[in-house]
């Protein structure tokens, strides 16, 4: 939207979008013809990433069962 930032296309790197079920986020971005990266296992916390049409880094994150803050 115009206005609300100067930021270049492509230039933010590592958002995160937690989810609560990797499996079906991954495929339902995969259905949709995304290329989504493998899902990597960190401690416990699930991710995979994938680059939207203008080159921006987003990360699915899922925490384990049970995980609080």
């Amino acid at each position: 939207m115009p206005g609300i930032s100067d930021m270049q296309p492509g230039s933010l790197k590592g958002l995160h979008l937690v989810v609560a079920d990797m499996a079906e986020a991954h495929g339902a971005l995969v259905a949709r013809g995304v290329d989504v990266g493998e899902v990597q296992d960190m401690q416990g916390v699930l991710y995979a990433q994938f680059d939207d049409p203008d080159g921006n880094l987003w990360l699915l994150q899922q925490f384990p069962a049970g995980y609080t803050r």
